[in-house]
């Protein structure tokens, strides 16, 4: 199903799916407006799993288990997950609010490098997945969120200072609901009740610079941790909480989803290719493509999402047996070349300097440029041809140029944004260095990674500092040389 601004690969109900679609352009259209987000102009792909069972078939029994809905965004574009079974009978509402959540999270981190902390992350997605609209034009939002007001009642609200430390790392999955709960409690208070939207903004900026979230929460606010937990408690107390209205913009127009029925190989091609692109479940690929040798539905398209499959892990041999036995008529196609390249680039990086062929990588460089000639948006094509560019010995501007594409296309890519700030340092740009290496801190997943990163950043700010104090002490003396004269 097509709307102009999401693709969504259901085998749910069609008419169900029809209505959401038409919800989340509306939703779109509110929510681009409240967050002062600008349109990508990309459309966003969303899998919706018609009940747990095939969800678990994307993402794992041991995920399904613990999740109805999954933002995730890579360097090749960025995707959304929802199960609308959900857990209880109101499938229609559940859905609705797994689709706004998810898509809640694409707005917020798609094409910047912003970290917000895991409670307000989590938090402001429930608050915006509630919102509902009216016969009359007009949305309403500030909601309970049903599942989140139980975990509240049952558990109690997460006491401030560990809600406002809680990473994603230190969370156990038993405490996550209640990281939600509570983070959409204090979302709600701040947004709606506490006068200090502006405010939070100072907070956020200063958590991405590395303050401690307390701290920075109590500075920014003006108020000590004490003081907001008792408004905190007080809103949980009261359980009223306010809801506001607002009209869908005026140039808004209603769409009518295009629903096209996927020809059965072309549905198993696509599962096989969102299994290896997320990760999430990659043991599935080997009984989907089993299935598909089974009943007749195998195609060209599943042999190069396999090879893709078998390129990540290293089995370059059989990737390229794979690729040989795509029809010579399929080569011209897109999807073939982009696992091609990414075949015989692996293939190089795999040997070590001295082994590797020129002539090979010049192709392979020439195979990335003509993935980018036909799709300038997708930042894994400019890495790819950066690192081709670098094995070539091209001059580090140059292959740095391409790998600067790579970024301001998928800045939350923590490989890339690892090689960029690599580079940075190298060329002692300590200002273009500190914006990617700070967002990078909050992202890297090693102690080890976070240190030297840390490191890196206070070496260049130093040698800035001493630079600036040499020029102010050449200053000076040039004007005592004045008065002297």
């Amino acid at each position: 199903m097509e709307t102009p601004n999401f693709r969504i690969v259901t085998n749910g109900d069609p008419k169900a799916i029809r209505t959401l679609a038409k919800d989340l352009e509306r939703y779109r259209a509110v929510a681009l407006g409240l967050l002062g987000t600008k349109d990508t102009g990309k459309k966003l792909t969303i899998y919706a799993a018609a009940n747990r069972q095939s969800y678990a078939g994307l993402v794992g029994h041991e995920l399904a288990e613990l999740t109805n809905g999954l933002f995730d965004t890579t360097d090749r574009g960025s995707y959304a997950l929802v199960n609308l079974d959900g857990r209880t009978g109101e499938r229609q509402l559940k859905a609705r609010e797994f689709l706004f959540h998810e898509y809640t999270h694409f707005l917020s981190y798609h094409g910047n490098t912003v970290h917000y902390p895991y409670w307000y992350s989590e938090g402001f997605a429930e608050f915006m997945s509630t919102m509902t609209f009216t016969p009359d034009g007009r949305y309403e939002l500030g909601a309970v969120p049903e599942e989140r007001a139980q975990t509240l009642v049952y558990t109690a609200p997460m006491r401030l200072e560990k809600l406002l430390r809680a990473t994603t790392a230190n969370t156990t999955n038993e405490e996550k609901g209640r990281v939600y709960a509570s983070g959409w409690m204090l979302t709600h208070w701040l947004l709606m009740e506490s006068g200090k939207t502006e405010e939070f903004k100072d907070y956020v900026k200063a958590y991405n610079d590395g303050a401690d979230p307390v701290e920075a929460l109590e500075g920014a606010l003006g108020m000590k941790l004490a003081e907001v937990e008792k408004r905190y408690d007080a809103v949980f107390q009261q359980g009223n909480f306010d809801q506001v209205q607002g009209r869908v913009p005026a140039n808004f127009r209603e769409v009518s989803p295009d629903v096209q029925q996927l020809a059965e190989r072309t549905t198993v091609a696509e599962i096989g290719r969102f299994l290896v692109l997320s990760g999430y479940n990659l043991d599935g690929l080997q009984s989907l493509i089993q299935y598909a040798h089974a009943e007749g539905v195998d195609s060209p398209q599943l042999t190069a999402v396999q090879a893709e499959a078998e390129t990540r892990i290293g089995n370059f041999d059989h990737a390229e047996q794979l690729l040989a036995s795509i029809p010579a008529r399929d080569r011209n196609k897109f999807w073939y070349q982009n696992v091609d390249a990414w075949l015989h680039l692996n293939r190089q990086i795999s040997k070590p300097g001295a082994q590797r062929d020129p002539a090979e990588l010049k192709k392979v460089r020439d195979k990335f440029v003509f993935l980018i000639n036909n799709d300038e948006d997708t930042a894994s094509h400019w890495y790819g041809l950066a690192m081709s560019m670098e094995m070539l010995d091209y001059p580090r501007d140059k292959y740095v140029e391409m790998l600067e594409q790579a970024y301001h296309r998928a800045p939350r890519q923590i490989h890339i944004a690892q090689w960029l700030a690599t580079e940075l340092y190298q060329q002692k740009d300590a200002e273009y260095f500190a914006r990617v290496a700070k967002p990078l801190l909050l992202e890297v997943p090693s102690e080890e990674e976070y240190q030297q990163i840390k490191a890196m950043l206070a070496d260049l700010q130093s040698q800035d500092k001493e630079k600036e104090q040499e020029e102010d002490n050449t200053v000076l003396a040039q004007k005592g040389d004045s008065k002297a004269i």
